[in-house]
């Protein structure tokens, strides 16, 4: 039975509400929320998201051109609790794992987490009738902190703290705290790092003309503001080919349908961004 989101669902024991559901692979891969142990909390119950050949694709260019983990449900959902709890543990704001039992057994790997209320920066940049000036305040805050983690993610050489899938649909408001999260994927070379960070401001920056759109330049000055490592910011500037990936610019410069959509829509922020620093 196929379940719409926001659909009441029974899964693993739990009633619960269905927030998201990959209908492009087996059909298994679910995130609900529910109550549990007298707490709101959100599950994810990890499958495939892509069909066997897509899928096995992605993996080879994951592990070989891009260097990011892998794919398996397995391994996003082994990825996800290390990451968040490493991000925990330097002091950013994710959601907390929680070490909580289904009521019933399920064979997927899951992962039971606190639930955030609030919507994402996404949906907020989105909405007109929300306050610049509050936007701006949260942009802000959310740089001040941006930059602290890339700096930290350099000095430790660590590329676990840089998100590989960057965007502020990925950001949800809790109240004024800004809350990560989607951290199933990560990136593991850490003689890159530098390099992942440029991708990651990039991948924001992009994200937020997006869903600005005519707002977006004064927004980014707030957030450029906030962050305090100019000189980190003018580096991505600096290079249209910030952060790319050798050996797979090599194989997609020869398909024209991935030449006109990545790497494009990387100059095209990084030349935002050095359009703002020079403001």
């Amino acid at each position: 039975m196929t379940h719409g989101i926001g659909a009441p669902i029974r899964v693993a024991g739990l009633d619960a509400r269905l927030l998201a559901i990959s209908q492009r692979g087996d059909g298994r891969h679910q995130v609900v929320s529910a109550n549990l142990a007298g707490r709101a909390v959100v599950v994810k119950l990890y499958g495939r998201k892509r069909p066997w050949l897509p899928t096995l694709a992605r993996a080879f260019g994951h592990r070989y051109l891009v260097g990011k983990t892998g794919l398996s449900a397995r391994t996003r959902r082994d990825t996800e609790v290390r990451l968040l709890r490493l991000w925990r543990a330097h002091g950013f704001a994710v959601p907390e794992v929680l070490e909580l039992a289904l009521p019933e057994p399920d064979e997927r790997p899951y992962l039971v987490l606190e639930q955030i209320e609030g919507r994402t920066v996404h949906a907020e940049l989105r909405d007109a009738t929300l306050p610049r000036e509050r936007l701006e305040a949260g942009l802000a805050r959310f740089g001040a902190d941006w930059s602290r983690r890339h700096a930290l993610a350099e000095r430790l050489r660590e590329p676990g703290l840089v998100h590989a899938h960057p965007g502020f649909a990925h950001v949800f408001d809790r109240a004024g705290e800004w809350v990560t999260f989607d951290l199933e994927y990560a990136y593991t070379d850490a003689r890159r790092v530098e390099a992942l960070v440029a991708v990651e401001i990039a991948g924001f920056v992009a994200s937020l003309q997006r869903a600005a759109g005519p707002r977006s330049a004064p927004l980014l000055d707030a957030l450029i503001d906030a962050y305090p490592d100019r000189e980190r910011l003018e580096r991505v500037g600096r290079s249209a080919a910030v952060g790319r990936f050798p050996a797979l610019d090599a194989l997609t410069s020869r398909i024209p349908a991935l030449r006109a959509r990545g790497p494009r829509k990387l100059r095209e922020s990084v030349r935002e961004l050095g359009r703002a620093l020079r403001r």
